[in-house]
């Protein structure tokens, strides 16, 4: 993997408070855990782009949210090519702080295929449908 792989640029960020609210209000694509939420939807970039909520309510101290925030980063570098074209929000629930990384590490992998595979089948079958006509 080279080096440019691995950045985690502002291009793959969700930045302002309007793309948050576009995957809040229409996100088809859903993965839960007790410990984490991602929500997710198509963009128009082709881009897969990340947004992070960890809040004081499950996270009370501010290392244990920083913690969560780099290893989420983290697993979606390692992830970013596979997610193309997907914007994504990641929720942490109550007691995520009391996983240890590996586990954090091995829930989002999890839940980044569970989305992955509900994106392709929505994807196959509305291309399936637009087909039929011709």
């Amino acid at each position: 993997m080279l080096l440019n792989d691995a950045r985690f640029p502002r291009e793959a960020r969700l930045l302002t408070p309007k793309d948050y609210k576009t995957v809040f209000d229409d996100a088809p694509f859903r993965a839960s855990c007790p410990e984490v939420l991602v929500l997710a939807r198509w963009n128009d970039s082709g881009d897969a782009r990340l947004g992070i909520v960890v809040g004081k309510k499950h996270c009370r101290f501010a290392h244990q949210r920083n913690r969560i925030k780099r290893l989420c980063r983290e697993a979606f570098r390692h992830h970013r090519a596979e997610l193309a074209g997907l914007d994504m929000v990641i929720l942490a629930r109550k007691n995520i702080a009391l996983l240890d990384n590996a586990s954090i590490n091995a829930t989002l992998t999890t839940l980044w295929e569970r989305v992955l595979k509900k994106s392709r089948s929505l994807r196959t079958r509305s291309f399936d449908s637009s087909t039929d006509g011709c």
